[in-house]
């Protein structure tokens, strides 16, 4: 801060040390404010905990969260038949390190075993504390030999070769089949930008061979879903065996993008919002329209995942009342993915 010398201003002369004081605060509440107004809606795109490995937290721009109640079902006991067939179709970002040859089977490969309460330090009575945590990602089928998913999930060729695709990991699995383990042959295309009027956050990997037991998801090629229509996602949330999670619906979006409309509006072409239950894990989960069944988008941001109990320690779900003014999960668009176009165009 540079010094006031006589004359340089003349308010400054006059002002009483209370008054100055009185101003340094209420600019400094100022600043306050806006720093975290900023930092909520400019939210950069970041990893997972440092100290845990990627192959346990995924690198996600930001966790997720559930609003009003859980909805997450297991999905080889979902309610709806047509869903528990699309499910069968999305996979799961598992390290290869993770994964090693079962001895006592040469078609299965076993997994290391860690809980979810375990990896995240949850409180013991929290939904699916006890299951075993695998994926990172995840990602869904979308022609026979292509995976969709987020680009924060598949950034380098690094982690194209470091992680495999797994089908069929739903609660009770203790080994995996070799035939539902895929490796990335390459990534076709992938686009990670998000600056004050762009956010993209999407890959399109090609498997090391085509998957013949289960059908591509259709997806919604062209216009966009209202406002109020109901929506469902399935993926690993936590890195779970494979979930459910419905009664969630399209949102207006966040009440701190009234700060920024411009911005918002120009940023919202290529994703909208959602009231998803979702977590880290999630990324890349196919958001699904309930009605017609068509793949919508995929899950790419969302807000914090838990919130610490003080008494005991250990993390509690982060819940918040589901309103569209603090809806935090971006779904971006799957029409907007321009290999994944370019691919299905071709093929048609």
């Amino acid at each position: 801060m540079g010094q006031n010398h006589p004359g340089h201003n003349d308010l400054h002369q006059r002002s009483t040390p209370s008054k100055r004081r009185m101003k340094k605060r209420w600019r400094a509440t100022i600043s306050a404010t806006i720093a975290v107004i900023n930092w909520v809606t400019m939210t950069p795109l970041h990893g997972g905990e440092e100290d845990i490995s990627k192959s346990i937290i995924p690198p996600l721009p930001t966790a997720k969260v559930i609003y009003g109640t859980d909805d997450r079902q297991e999905a080889n006991l979902y309610p709806d038949r047509l869903f528990r067939e699309k499910a069968k179709s999305v996979a799961g970002m598992v390290s290869k390190n993770r994964l090693a040859p079962d001895f006592r089977n040469e078609n299965l490969t076993n997994f290391f075993k860690r809980s979810a309460k375990r990896a995240f330090n949850l409180c013991e009575n929290e939904r699916f504390a006890l299951q075993n945590v695998l994926p990172v990602c995840s990602g869904f089928l979308a022609a026979p030999d292509i995976i969709v998913t987020a680009g924060h999930c598949v950034e380098t060729e690094r982690d194209c070769q470091n992680f495999s695709w797994v089908f069929d990991y739903t609660e009770g699995t203790e080994r995996l089949k070799n035939e539902n383990v895929y490796n990335c042959r390459e990534i076709v295309g992938k686009r990670l930008k998000s600056n004050n009027f762009t956010l993209k956050d999407y890959a399109v990997i090609r498997l090391d061979r085509p998957v013949t037991d289960r059908e591509p998801l259709p997806i919604r090629m062209r216009g966009n879903p209202n406002w109020g229509e109901d929506l469902l996602v399935i993926g690993h949330p936590l890195g779970l065996p494979l979930k459910i999670s419905d009664n969630a619906e399209v949102k207006m979006g966040n009440i701190l993008g009234i700060f920024k409309p411009i911005r918002n509006i120009i940023r919202k072409r290529d994703f909208f919002m959602a009231s998803l239950d979702a977590f880290v894990g999630n990324s890349g989960s196919p958001v699904f329209n309930k009605e017609s069944g068509l793949v919508e988008g995929i899950l790419i941001e969302g807000a914090e995942d838990f919130e610490e109990d003080p008494d005991l320690l250990c993390n509690r779900t982060l819940v918040k009342k589901d309103s569209s003014l603090v809806t935090d999960e971006k779904v971006f668009r799957a029409r907007k993915i321009k290999p994944l176009m370019d691919i299905l165009k071709a093929r048609d």
